[in-house]
């Protein structure tokens, strides 16, 4: 199923029946929006129209669908912005992150509009939430979920993140969920088997001036959580280390999820890595993906 590439990647950190489990169908999650309804009178409606959800504990207002006899996006309460389908790591990347009803954040890949949904329902629809995407498509369906929701304190703007120096502003706090390989999308995305070396070097490449371009608007003692949702080192681990070794960044611990990689074939990496997470299909229930919080201790 997956290519040799990855799967010469996948035996130095799963087991053969961990890979097999890759691949697995998951069940569904939904985030409530706590800032049009209320944790329990969503969850009673939706039971009444035949639905089972299970909450997830290390989530602040996500559920899982354990039965869904309606397609998630087709019922009332979905259409009036009570809740919105969301992978509970992409939750808890907006959790770790901890932005603060008077921050000014930024969401540098923000559509189609997930994550910059929840920093606003986090910050009470106080503080401000600049979003920026670069694809006319995915911004509209960001503007219509914003509009769904309820969101009053989002900016969107559609631009280039490695341009986001020209807007002259500096942030307290900021997302990075990076375009990457996708690897561990692979339950619903089978070409996200099929990635190879060429694959991993562009998207590294595009991470990389990414992460650069927000550490140069991002203020003295400011956080920035950078995410993806790959398996893959060279996108994660590597990543951040790269990083460590070239900025005054101190990483901060994220709640839940397993130790991120302190050694990759045969390198040893900053210990400080431990800090970061992975979650696995296998073991989370949730996509695969990788959170890092680190804090800009001096520009």
């Amino acid at each position: 199923m997956f290519s040799p590439f990855l799967l010469d990647r996948y035996r130095r950190i799963f087991t053969e029946d961990e890979i097999k489990l890759l691949a697995k169908p998951m069940p569904k999650a939904i985030r409530v929006n706590t800032l049009k309804i209320g944790e329990e009178e969503l969850a009673a409606r939706l039971r009444d129209r035949g639905f089972t959800l299970e909450k997830i504990p290390w989530t602040r207002h996500g559920y899982l669908v354990k039965t869904c006899p309606l397609p998630l996006g087709a019922t009332p309460e979905y259409l009036m912005g009570y809740y919105f389908i969301q992978d509970p790591s992409s939750m808890h990347a907006c959790e770790a992150l901890g932005p603060r009803s008077r921050d000014l954040v930024l969401d540098m890949a923000a559509a189609p509009g997930g994550k910059t949904t929840y920093l606003a329902q986090i910050m009470g629809n106080q503080g401000t939430v600049v979003a920026i995407d670069l694809s006319r498509r995915r911004m509209k369906s960001l503007r219509s979920n914003v509009s769904r929701l309820g969101v009053e304190n989002v900016l969107a703007v559609r631009t280039n993140a490695l341009s986001v120096e020209n807007f002259g502003l500096v942030f307290d706090k900021i997302l990075l969920d990076a375009p990457c390989t996708g690897t561990g999308t692979v339950h619903r995305n089978r070409e996200a088997a099929i990635k190879d070396r060429g694959d991993v070097e562009k998207c590294t490449a595009v991470q990389g001036a990414l992460l650069e371009a927000a550490l140069g608007v991002l203020r003295d003692r400011g956080v920035i959580v950078y995410c993806t949702c790959s398996f893959l080192p060279e996108e994660n681990e590597l990543m951040v280390d790269r990083l460590l070794g070239r900025y005054d960044l101190g990483v901060e611990e994220v709640e839940h999820g397993e130790p991120g990689l302190t050694s990759w074939n045969g390198r040893e990496l900053s210990p400080e890595l431990r800090k970061t997470r992975r979650f696995y299909p296998h073991v989370h229930g949730t996509q695969g993906f990788f959170i890092a919080k680190l804090r800009l201790r001096k520009s």
